[in-house]
């Protein structure tokens, strides 16, 4: 005959409240005794270790009625297939936090990039990039279409960044108009399978002068910011080579103006 214990004394031995026990009854993890005179129930040494190994399979991400359910299997087979999937599912997760990871680490790498303020240019290649347009200078006017791939793109946060784009033809032509959008990085897009699409473009990797310069709301943005990028060109032989596209690193409105902090890739030959 198994000792037996009051729902007091178990949950003081679990440190949890007898609500909790009841909880896991009320789910058919475990089944106290009960006394049929007093109505009192009692539970064994057994419910004690069901309800950590309840514990164990919440902790590994299950919902309660996948864990009550897991807990009634009759073959250890079937238990296994199970665990199989969710170790899938966890792994999949650690993917997705590692990337996550890298991507707030490379964010404050690209704030607190201290060498590249003191050397206002370098050549760098500039990621492969997947982008959309969300305005052009600062109206919005999206047809249907594009106001759904912006949402499909905002499902992609926190790993997409605000970006503008001044067009080759525009700089030549000494067209101020620029284009804003969203973007995400190619190594990071293929987390969510992005492809390229009339709405959805792709700029691959591509030899371009680095530059970083803040911006603000109380000052239109236009390619003339670039100037003196264009004079450093000028005076190294360097040729423009395609649009110009700029990464927003970081944002903020400190009183009644808004901030941004752009990194810019010039494309050059």
């Amino acid at each position: 005959m198994y000792n037996t214990y009051t729902i007091g004394e178990l949950a003081k031995i679990l440190d949890v409240t007898a609500e909790t026990i009841r909880y896991y009854e009320r789910k058919n993890i475990i089944q106290p005794i009960k006394n049929k005179e007093s109505g009192y129930r009692y539970y064994t040494t057994w419910d004690l270790h069901m309800i950590i190994r309840a514990r164990c399979y919440l902790g590994f991400g299950f919902s309660i009625e996948e864990v009550a359910d897991l807990l009634q299997k009759e073959k250890l087979e079937d238990i296994d297939a199970i665990l199989a999937k969710q170790e899938d599912v966890l792994q999949q997760n650690i993917i997705y936090q590692m990337n996550l990871l890298r991507k707030l680490r490379l964010n404050r790498s690209l704030i607190n990039d201290k060498e590249n303020q003191q050397k206002q240019f370098c050549i760098q290649t500039r990621p492969g990039i997947y982008r959309i347009d969300t305005q052009k200078c600062y109206t919005l006017d999206l047809t249907n279409q594009e106001r759904n791939e912006l949402k499909k793109f905002c499902e992609y946060i926190p790993f997409v960044f605000s970006t503008a784009l001044f067009p080759k033809n525009y700089i030549e032509e000494k067209n101020k108009d620029f284009y804003f959008g969203i973007g995400i990085e190619e190594e990071y897009a293929q987390l969510f399978d992005v492809k390229e699409n009339d709405y959805v473009h792709y700029y691959p990797p591509q030899t371009c002068l680095y530059m970083s310069f803040p911006s603000r709301s109380s000052q239109f943005l236009t390619y003339e910011v670039l100037e003196p990028a264009f004079n450093y060109m000028e005076e190294n032989n360097l040729q423009l080579n395609g649009d110009v596209i700029t990464q927003i690193v970081s944002m903020w409105k400190p009183e009644e103006e808004y901030f941004n902090l752009h990194n810019i890739w010039i494309p050059i030959n």
